[in-house]
């Protein structure tokens, strides 16, 4: 970046020199035609004037690679710029190969919904399965009764360890 602003800058200091030595050209060059002074002081001018005129072009060279240089570099750092913001961009939203942040954070937080629900379906099941024991174990209540209250505890206590499972693989998924 400081390069392309260097040359910028020399291509601009480059134009002065250029304008001042045509101008200098221009000045020399009409001295050396002014039939009033002297032919030593009128060829000194002519000698001027050229020299003037080779500083004017070289100048001018000068002013234009500089000048496209400062373009190039400038043209180079657009290019990167606009490759970073594609890697940016890309990892954010995520390119055509995979998913991006914004993609991992929606399954994250999906995994973590699922495992919260996971791990409330199993506290859940573990309560019931308690409470459906106790009934299974009361022998105020009749065979009937009883022997629901034990296949409804087996069928909590399955589903406890089903929940208990499904929440640590989406545990492990975070």
């Amino acid at each position: 970046m400081a390069d392309a602003i260097n040359k910028a800058v020399d291509a601009a200091k480059d134009k002065a020199h250029e304008v001042t030595s045509g101008a200098s050209h221009e000045a020399n060059k009409a001295a050396a035609k002014d039939s009033d002074r002297s032919l030593g002081d009128r060829v000194s001018h002519g000698i001027d004037a050229v020299k003037d005129k080779v500083d004017e072009k070289k100048h001018e060279l000068s002013k234009e690679a500089n000048k496209e240089s400062a373009e190039q570099e400038a043209k180079g750092i657009v290019e990167t710029v606009k490759e970073k913001a594609a890697e940016a961009y890309n990892y954010v939203a995520g390119g055509e190969d995979g998913k991006g942040l914004v993609e991992t954070v929606k399954e994250k937080a999906s995994e973590a919904y699922n495992y919260v629900a996971e791990k409330v379906s199993e506290a859940t099941h573990a309560v019931s399965s308690d409470a459906n024991k106790e009934v299974a174990k009361d022998s105020n209540q009749s065979i009937g009764t009883r022997a629901g209250a034990a296949v409804d505890a087996v069928k909590d206590k399955v589903q406890e360890k089903t929940s208990e499972v499904k929440a640590e693989a989406h545990k492990q998924n975070l």
